[in-house]
């Protein structure tokens, strides 16, 4: 049906009749990478009659920006180290050698809203060091994908970043995953 409003600019719809499209008529849609759950193939014939406008990612600034707006009622959101921080981090996951797929912008804005929630349910700070870490690992860990064979998982390399982008030294081995297992 698609192809035929695609080529012909016209669609036959039971019990409507016929629909012509208006001159300039331009179907737009949005097309998810072929891994990603619930997708498939594209057609050659539908491949054929389309533009492609590949998108990057937002320029840090701009995710600045989403990160404190989205952000703006919880207390992490007014640090604009902590913002950066946790953009950072989530921009860094896109580039990681062991990383198939990073976060997006949610990454950093859900990091900032968890590390919040936290603080206020443990009655500490958002910068104390496990604060951020757990928050980090429950925002992250479960939105990038590990390259096959690279012989870590997740979270670990969120660790690792963690560790990077909040300015904390290999003081200690990571911790295991059962350590946020009943933890608040």
């Amino acid at each position: 049906m698609v192809i035929t409003v695609m080529s012909e600019g016209e669609l036959h719809i039971p019990r409507l009749g016929h629909v012509v499209a208006d001159p300039g008529f331009r179907l737009v849609a949005a097309m998810n990478p072929f891994d990603a759950v619930g997708t498939a193939r594209i057609s050659g014939a539908v491949y054929d009659r389309v533009c492609r406008l590949a998108m990057g990612y937002q320029a840090t600034s701009d995710e600045l920006t989403i990160v404190k707006r989205r952000a703006e009622r919880a207390q992490t959101a007014g640090d604009a180290v902590f913002v950066g921080q946790a953009v950072d981090l989530a921009r860094a996951t896109r580039s990681h050698a062991d990383l198939r797929t990073g976060s997006s912008v949610r990454g950093a804005i859900d990091l900032t809203l968890l590390a919040a929630g936290l603080a206020d349910l443990r009655g500490c700070s958002y910068s104390d060091a496990d604060v951020p870490r757990d928050a980090a690992q429950m925002s992250l860990s479960g939105r990038v994908r590990v390259r096959e064979g690279c012989g870590r998982t997740a979270e670990e390399i969120v660790d690792e970043l963690w560790r990077k982008f909040f300015d904390i030294g290999d003081t200690d081995a990571p911790p295991p995953p059962e350590r946020l297992q009943g933890k608040v």
